[in-house]
Formats: structure tokens, C-alpha cells, sequence
């Protein structure tokens, strides 16, 4: 399918109440869809999913504009083999819950070669994601490149063997990080960040499993074998660096070659741990005493 011009969602007088879905693929596989136009999702009056491929494995897509989804602009669910690249997505900075991609309960994917600045998260990998490799992907703004957020409600969810590697964070509020409710069950492991550059950037590089708040409950996601490596820039405080883990700790957690400053000289930049089995080497800021080993 190739998309050549404009494609313009209906505003949301005339859509009603008939679906919150606009433009929805399920059960093609093979499916190729790129083109050179632009998929408006009016955003400014309904916020839902905009494009939304689901059960669509080896489908490839590319080269489209998005701008100002209802939601989610590119939701991929239940589906294999995908690949994506050279798209543009963007939308209000203020703009709710207007994730570029939200990838869920999919594998074997690569994302590349893309601009994303929206109102949430850059790319979202939600749960029943893995093998799952992003490259070369300018964020900003938004919240970031996020696994999570997972367990909410007390939900049991899985994510490993996710990579992301060369990638830019500008005037994001959030850098790469891990998210997780407090009560939740699964596990997030095996997932690396790696070759990251930051500006502007509050939280660069951040877990939380506490996420939204949530209080410290007995069970928890298992968070482990999780690398932050070669990531540098500035943050607009001083949380430079925090792992803020359950009761139940994250383990295996390395920290490599990481330098990132304040940009405000009343607070310098620090880092914050807690729970946290694992090392550090080549860090700035470092605190000494914030792995247990």
C-alpha cells in the first residue's frame, strides 16, 4: 500500500462514538506500506490509536509522515518480523498519550532511521515484547525511549532482549529508562542502551519501579541484566541518573562510560540508587556507595 498524499482523520463531531480506531490492519502478513505522504490524525480532538497493525507479521513500513495522532500514532500488536524506518512522527509536546510507536506483545523487530517528537514516549515497548532492536532514532520532545510502563493493576508481563543503541534524546523529559508499577509480576531482562546522546534531557537515564508513585507492595517485576553504556549529554536537574528499584532489587544492572552534567549550576548532577545490585565504571556523576554488590 502506498500513501501519496494527505490523509486527514474526520473531526470528532462527525466521527461520534463509532470506534476509537482509525486506520486499523489486522491478520495481512507481508504487508508493505510506504509512500512519501502524510497521516494527520486530527489529534487536536480525540486522542485514540491512529494507525494500529495488528496480527500483521513481516510487515514492513516506511518512509510516511505522522502528525498529531489521536493517541498512539503507530501501534503494533501481537505480530512478528516487522521492520520500520525513515518515518517522521510528531505532535504537541503538551499532547496526552500520543506514544510514536507503542510496540506490544510482538518480536523479532527493528525500528531505524527515524524522527519522533510527540507528548509521550518516543517509542513505548509494552509487555509480551522481545527481540526488539532500535537505531538511529532522534526523540525529542516527549518522554523518551521506554520499556514499560509494565505491571499496572498487578498485571503479569515480559519483556527481554531489547537494544537500543545510537539514538539522540533532545528536550525529552525523560532519556532511556525502564518502568514499573509497584505489585506488579514478570521481567524485564536482558535489555541494553547503549552509544546515547542526551541535551536538555530531565532523567537521562532512569528505572523506576515505582512508577506514577505506586507504593512499595510485596511482588514486583524482576528487573535484571540491564545495561546503560557510552551515554552522554546534559539533564535540566540534577537527576542525572536514578534507579529507584522495589523490595526485591534489580540485579545486574552496568553502568559504562556514562558522563552527564547539570544544566543548572545551583544543582549539580547526581545519581541515585536504590535496590540495585550491580557495578559502575567511568561514571560522572558516580556515587560510590549506590550498588550493593
Amino acid at each position: 500500500m502506498q500513501i501519496l498524499g494527505n490523509l486527514l482523520a474526520p473531526v470528532r463531531d462527525k466521527w461520534g462514538t463509532c470506534s476509537g480506531r482509525w486506520l486499523h490492519f489486522t491478520n495481512v502478513d507481508g504487508m508493505t506500506v510506504d509512500g512519501f505522504g502524510v497521516i494527520n490524525g486530527q489529534g487536536e480532538d480525540w486522542w485514540r490509536n491512529a494507525l494500529l497493525f495488528e496480527k500483521c507479521n513481516g510487515l514492513k513500513l516506511s518512509g510516511l509522515t505522522h502528525i498529531n495522532g489521536p493517541g498512539f500514532h503507530i501501534h503494533v500488536v501481537h505480530s512478528k518480523k516487522i521492520i520500520i524506518s525513515n518515518l517522521t512522527i510528531t505532535a504537541p509536546e503538551h499532547s496526552h498519550n500520543t506514544h510514536g510507536i507503542d510496540i506490544t506483545n510482538s518480536e523479532e523487530i527493528i525500528i531505524h532511521n527515524s524522527i519522533i517528537g510527540t507528548g509521550d514516549d518516543c517509542i513505548a515497548i509494552k509487555g509480551g515484547t522481545k527481540f526488539l532492536n532500535i537505531s538511529n532514532i532522534k526523540c525529542g520532545p516527549g518522554h523518551g525511549i521506554s520499556v514499560g510502563s509494565l505491571g499496572g493493576h498487578g498485571q503479569e508481563e515480559y519483556v527481554s532482549d531489547i537494544h537500543v543503541r545510537h539514538c539522540s534524546i533532545t528536550g525529552a523529559t525523560g532519556g532511556v529508562k525502564i518502568k514499573t508499577w509497584a505489585g506488579g509480576k514478570g521481567s524485564v531482562k536482558r535489555v541494553t542502551f547503549k552509544h546515547i546522546t542526551v541535551q536538555q534531557t530531565n532523567y537521562p537515564v532512569h528505572i523506576n519501579q515505582h512508577y506514577y508513585h505506586s507504593k512499595e507492595q510485596r511482588q514486583a517485576l524482576e528487573v535484571s541484566d540491564v545495561t546503560f553504556s557510552d551515554i552522554h549529554g546534559t539533564s535540566t536537574t540534577e537527576n542525572s541518573i536514578v534507579l529507584d528499584c522495589a523490595n526485591i532489587g534489580c540485579k545486574n544492572i552496568k553502568l559504562k562510560r556514562i558522563s552527564i552534567t547539570s544544566m543548572d549550576p545551583n544543582k549539580p548532577a547526581s545519581t541515585i540508587c536504590n535496590n540495585v545490585q550491580g557495578l559502575a565504571k567511568n561514571i560522572s556523576p558516580l556515587n560510590s556507595s549506590c550498588f550493593q554488590y
